[in-house]
């Protein structure tokens, strides 16, 4: 399955997400602060998916977006945050990211945004 890291300094959510995803077979490397994800984003090893919040300290959710543009250009990014108004949406969309859900979300919301993300379906 996917090798997928998260970002969440609401340790609730995070633990739900990482329990979430593993279940599904996913392997997953879950922090709490965007610094603490730095050596695993710039470690080579596989990463297929990054999920992360938008308003975190002292590392916010859009300088995370920037190192993982920077150090993984070509690994999607999955914004998952309670304050997707129309600004912030548009600022992660500039910034290349693949999808976003709005806090609170159910299981189901997290796992279709993901699989898209995945499995995009093939245009013929």
């Amino acid at each position: 399955m996917a090798s997928i890291l998260i970002v969440d300094d609401d340790q609730p959510v995070l633990t739900t997400l990482e329990i979430l995803l593993r279940s599904e077979g996913h392997e997953v490397r879950a922090f709490e602060a965007a610094a603490e994800a730095n050596d695993a984003l710039w470690s080579g090893e596989p990463l297929d998916l990054v999920i992360t919040d938008l308003r975190m300290s002292p590392i916010d959710g859009i300088q995370f977006i920037d190192v993982v543009n920077e150090a993984r250009p070509d690994v999607p990014i999955l914004v998952v945050s309670a304050y997707l108004d129309e600004p912030a949406i548009a600022e992660v969309e500039r910034r290349g990211c693949a999808g976003y859900v709005k806090k609170p979300f159910t299981m189901e919301e997290i796992l279709t945004a993901v699989y898209r993300i995945l499995r995009p379906e093939k245009k013929s």
